[in-house]
Formats: structure tokens, C-alpha cells, sequence
């Protein structure tokens, strides 16, 4: 049987995380957000060959806390605890949500070999100690249920922080060849992500007002999810980088991300991809200022 290092390379994907909510909520939507992670998570478990290791990029990790907006940061953590850092206070509306875990694997020598890989790669990055954040976990607690477990560590890496949006293809490209190393590359984000507009649906003063705006942002929406599926069309690796970093000269585009860290984890992902075609997943779901695309490169 050939090595891991010997194979072809394995796919990359992204995937749409939303918030807790989805763990508790009710709704169509959220059941089929949930159907389309599980049949994901189910596709990673059977891999072959079996990656070593997650290497993850989540919109809730991003260069600059520590180091500065073009550090990249590498976890090298032992016994990563889950992070309940959500952006809404659930202490008096949904307590339990605090109580929530999700037991994985981690790895510190394969965190720092890949810290070794992106600096000899070019690429700026420190090792820091952090827990996991809810980009990850809350995604993969549905993906890899206690009957299912992802039973190899997850490595997690940052994102540049910042509108340099060709950086966060040079970082995919810088770990592609780790996908040649047994490395399953995954990145957490939305292709839609604007509290600004859910913002503004709920400030309307009327019924009628709220309906209107609701349906505007609906569909700019379906708009942009559109016009990037357009873009990762393109299956060509150099024509796909264009079409994507064109995006941020469309109207939308700032409609849709009026910050970039829910987006730029796709970018890493098609910068890890290279040539080969992009297969959008499972059931598409776009909601006003939300869309959770989810893609496999590969």
C-alpha cells in the first residue's frame, strides 16, 4: 500500500459554521444546516487514506490579538478547552449553552510542524496556547457526534486579519503541499455574514417596514451567494483567484461582509485547492444576511 505522502492530495473544504443556535433552535433551516454538516462530516470520516490531522481555519481566529494583523498564529495547545465565546449573552436565555463540549484530539508537534511549514513557506507566524473557538467546535459537534468522533487532532491556524484579501489566498497556497501529508485541510466561515443588516431588519419602525427591508437584504443576499458560486466555478486555480478577490468591487460584496473574517477562511480554502473543481454540498440555504454555502475543492 502507498504512504499518505504518496497519494494524491486530500480535498479541502469549506463549510459554513453559524452560531450556537444551531445546536438548539428550531427551524427548517437549521435542520437542514445540520443534514448538510452531518452528510460532510460523514465524507471526511470516510477519507481514504485517513488524514493525520485537521488543519482548521475558522472566522473566529484571526492574526492580530497577540502579534499583529500579518502574524499568523499557530495553536500548539495541549488539552484545548472549548471557548463559549459567542456574540450574544446566553446566561438568562439559554444558560446551558455554557455546559456545551465538544472531546477532540490535538496535537502540538504537528501544530508546530506546521508552524515550521508556513515559515519556511514565507509566511510570518508564532505559536500561541488558545482554546477552541465556537467557528469550530459548534460545526463539528454535529459533523462528529460521540457515535461518530473525529478521532484524529485538529491543528488550529489563523486567518490574516484585514482587508488584504489576496494574503489569505497566499496562506492556502503556502499549506497546499501539506495536503500531499496526510493533512485534511478545513476552513469555518459563511459566504454571507452581516449583523449590519439583520441590524437594520430590526430596527424598522413598522411591520410593512421590516418586511420591505427584510426582503432587500434577502435578496442581496441570494445575490452574492450567486455571484461567488459564479466565481468558484473556475476550476482553473489563477482564474478562480481572480474572479474571487474581483468580488469585493461588487455593491454586494460589502452588503454581505461588512467585515471579511467570515469570508476569508474561503479564500484560504481555495488557495489550498488549487486547480480542480470547486462542488458546492448538500442543500444551499441563504437567509437575509446569512448563507451557509459549504464546498469541497477536490
Amino acid at each position: 500500500m502507498p504512504s499518505i505522502e504518496s497519494s494524491k492530495a486530500l480535498p479541502t473544504y469549506f463549510i459554513g459554521h453559524a452560531g450556537v443556535g444551531l445546536l438548539f433552535k428550531e427551524s427548517e433551516n437549521n435542520r437542514v444546516v445540520q443534514n448538510n454538516l452531518r452528510e460532510i462530516g460523514k465524507e471526511i470520516l470516510a477519507l481514504s487514506p485517513r488524514p493525520k490531522a485537521v488543519v482548521i481555519f475558522s472566522g473566529h481566529f484571526e492574526a492580530g490579538e497577540l502579534h499583529g494583523p500579518g502574524v499568523i498564529e499557530v495553536n500548539v495547545k495541549r488539552n484545548t478547552p472549548i471557548l463559549h465565546d459567542f456574540v450574544n449573552d446566553f446566561h438568562d436565555s439559554h444558560p446551558f449553552v455554557y455546559e456545551y463540549d465538544w472531546p477532540h484530539l490535538d496535537a502540538p508537534e504537528l501544530a508546530t510542524s506546521i508552524w515550521k511549514h508556513l515559515i519556511d513557506s514565507g509566511i510570518e507566524a508564532k505559536r500561541v496556547q488558545r482554546g477552541v473557538d465556537h467557528g469550530t467546535w459548534v460545526p463539528f459537534k454535529i459533523m462528529f457526534p460521540p457515535e461518530d468522533p473525529l478521532d484524529v487532532p485538529i491543528i488550529q491556524v489563523s486567518t490574516f486579519h484585514g482587508y488584504d484579501l489576496e494574503s489569505q489566498i497566499r496562506l492556502g497556497e503556502a499549506i497546499q503541499s501539506l495536503r500531499h501529508e496526510g493533512f485534511l485541510v478545513v476552513a469555518s466561515g459563511m459566504s454571507v455574514h452581516s449583523f449590519a443588516s439583520i441590524s437594520e431588519i430590526r430596527q424598522a419602525q413598522t411591520d410593512e417596514e421590516r418586511t420591505v427591508t427584510s426582503e432587500k437584504v434577502l435578496r442581496e443576499s441570494r445575490t452574492f451567494d450567486k455571484q461567488l458560486r459564479g466565481a468558484l466555478a473556475n476550476s482553473d486555480a489563477a482564474k478562480r483567484r481572480d474572479a474571487l478577490l474581483k468580488l469585493e468591487q461588487l455593491p454586494e460584496f460589502k452588503r454581505s461582509h461588512p467585515t471579511v473574517e467570515h469570508f476569508t477562511p474561503l479564500l484560504v480554502a481555495a488557495g489550498a485547492a488549487g486547480d480542480g473543481e470547486a462542488h458546492p454540498l448538500g442543500v444551499d440555504v441563504v437567509e437575509a444576511g446569512f448563507s451557509y454555502l459549504n464546498v469541497r475543492f477536490g
